[in-house]
């Protein structure tokens, strides 16, 4: 027996959203990361607005080459110091995106680099280094810390052979945003 998948399916997937790939979070290590997409969520659970990055690693020292990852800050329901850091993490997103010279943003440029309502948010395909450090609290409780710098910040030796094309890539892109 069949239906009539059209009438009755059709224009519901039409305004579905996309089904999410799969990632893993970001874990310790020296990390180079294509960014894929950025989206500001608030949690169906808890009411917590968020903000999720995802990308494709291209160069690692401890996850694989070519992974889908995620990293995700939570910027509501939680103690006022996390909000504070998480929002430092992100402004240091936004400007390991753009040229070096760059050193402070506005509003409308936070806004345009993680949710644009026109389309996909600026960052998207930039490539950024992303430093993460296994620390200790006062409190002895283990917990990662998350640097975001410019890509091209790498030192080739301790990269894969290709760390230098995804520099060029990473400065092309710059010079295509300063125009």
């Amino acid at each position: 027996m069949s239906f009539d998948f059209a009438t009755k399916y059709a224009e519901r997937v039409a305004n579905a959203s996309y089904d999410r790939v799969d990632r893993e979070f970001i874990e310790a290590g020296s990390h180079v990361l294509k960014i894929t997409a950025t989206e500001c969520i608030t949690s169906q659970n808890t009411g917590n607005e968020m903000i999720i990055l995802e990308g494709e690693l291209i160069a690692s020292d401890t996850m694989k080459v070519g992974e889908m990852v995620k990293h995700i800050w939570q910027l509501s329901g939680c103690e006022q110091w996390k909000t504070q850091r998480n929002l430092s993490q992100i402004k240091s997103l936004v400007l390991a995106t753009l040229p070096a010279d760059v050193q402070d943003i506005d509003a409308d440029v936070v806004s345009r680099a993680i949710d644009n309502a026109e389309g996909a948010s600026i960052v998207c395909g930039a490539s950024i280094r992303v430093e993460v450090k296994k620390k200790q609290s006062k409190n002895g409780r283990d917990y990662l810390s998350y640097s975001f710098l410019h890509a091209h910040v790498i030192e080739a030796p301790s990269m894969p052979a290709n760390a230098e094309e995804w520099a060029e890539g990473q400065s092309a892109w710059n010079n295509a945003t300063q125009g």
